[in-house]
């Protein structure tokens, strides 16, 4: 049976899923699919691609929001559901910042909070970097434990994370938005 993109990326998927970023390799990707490295490359461009194919899937279920807090809360959401999924979508996001992703909704929604095209290109993107680095911080703190490196505790991420974006909404002038 021929080798398909399809195989490729759920095989992707699970690894990280199972084992995290770190875990990720092009070579180890190969050797659970019983491929030669070259072969992935037929399907895959290269592991940048892979990356930004999974933080395709990652933020799949966000769909479209009604609200800022809708969105920030879906995104995060999204990406807690998997093992370093934040990472994952913050590189992503880094080599195609105007790729198609629901991050790019929360331009459309300051749009209408009448800011100036800068001043809203600017709150999306401290939006995004806030939502990435609490749960960046959320997942690496659960990995953290995981290996036994720190003791796992409920800190309270839930509430902290929507008391800061209450706060960055609130300064936004955009309320519960």
């Amino acid at each position: 049976m021929a080798l398909t993109r399809e195989q490729i990326v759920d095989a992707a998927m699970a690894i990280l899923r199972d084992y995290g970023l770190a875990d990720l390799s092009m070579r180890r990707l190969a050797r659970d699919l019983d491929v030669q490295p070259g072969a992935l490359y037929w399907h895959i461009k290269n592991k940048q691609d892979l990356l930004t194919v999974l933080a395709g899937l990652i933020l799949e279920p966000v769909g479209q929001a009604a609200s800022l807090r809708g969105l920030a809360l879906a995104i995060r959401r999204a990406l807690l559901s998997v093992r370093d999924g934040a990472e994952v979508v913050a590189l992503a996001h880094a080599l195609a910042p105007q790729g198609p992703s629901p991050l790019l909704q929360f331009r459309q929604l300051l749009d209408a909070q009448g800011l100036s095209r800068q001043d809203g290109q600017w709150a999306a993107d401290a939006l995004i970097h806030y939502i990435l680095g609490a749960a960046t911080q959320q997942q690496t703190s659960a990995g953290l434990a995981r290996v036994g490196l720190v003791e796992h505790t409920d800190d309270g991420a839930d509430a902290a994370f929507e008391f800061g974006l209450g706060i960055f909404l609130a300064g936004l002038g955009a309320g519960s938005a």
